[in-house]
């Protein structure tokens, strides 16, 4: 089976099976997608990446700040608290979607071998642009 393949027979694996445990394949995480997309769900929702009535309190999940930070461009900015207060809303992480820090959208960033991280910025996108995304899927047709 081809690396592309595996990684995304493991992420379903994953999601399926609810799995926390961080797995490797080739030396890389393979990352959970319904973790993301669905922390990704509550920014969108609440716009914001701070619980507001909670306010040191991150609606930005540990998990999504190590997928940003290890995969999609970003530094750590010191920790996740740096990170928020660097993209605090849902707009500012739009922002970054389209530009990371290295001047690139995340979607492009990504090697093309890493099927798993690629499938998680396509469904967090389509959370951050659903406008976009219906606009995309209604052309396809």
């Amino acid at each position: 089976m081809k690396n592309g393949s595996a990684r995304l027979l493991i992420q379903q694996l994953v999601d399926e099976h609810m799995l926390k445990a961080t797995i490797m394949l080739d030396g890389h995480a393979v990352w959970s997608k319904e973790r993301i997309v669905r922390n990704a769900r509550r920014i969108v929702k609440h716009k914001t990446l701070y619980n507001i009535e909670a306010e040191d309190y991150p609606i930005l999940s540990h998990y999504f700040y190590q997928f940003l930070t290890q995969e999609c461009g970003s530094i750590a900015h010191m920790d996740i608290h740096g990170w928020i207060h660097k993209y605090p809303d849902v707009n500012h992480l739009r922002d970054f979607f389209k530009c990371n820090e290295f001047g690139k959208p995340v979607r492009e960033y990504i090697p093309t071998w890493r099927t798993d991280a690629r499938a998680i910025v396509e469904a967090v996108e389509q959370q951050l642009f659903p406008f976009l995304t219906y606009m995309a899927n209604r052309e396809s047709k």
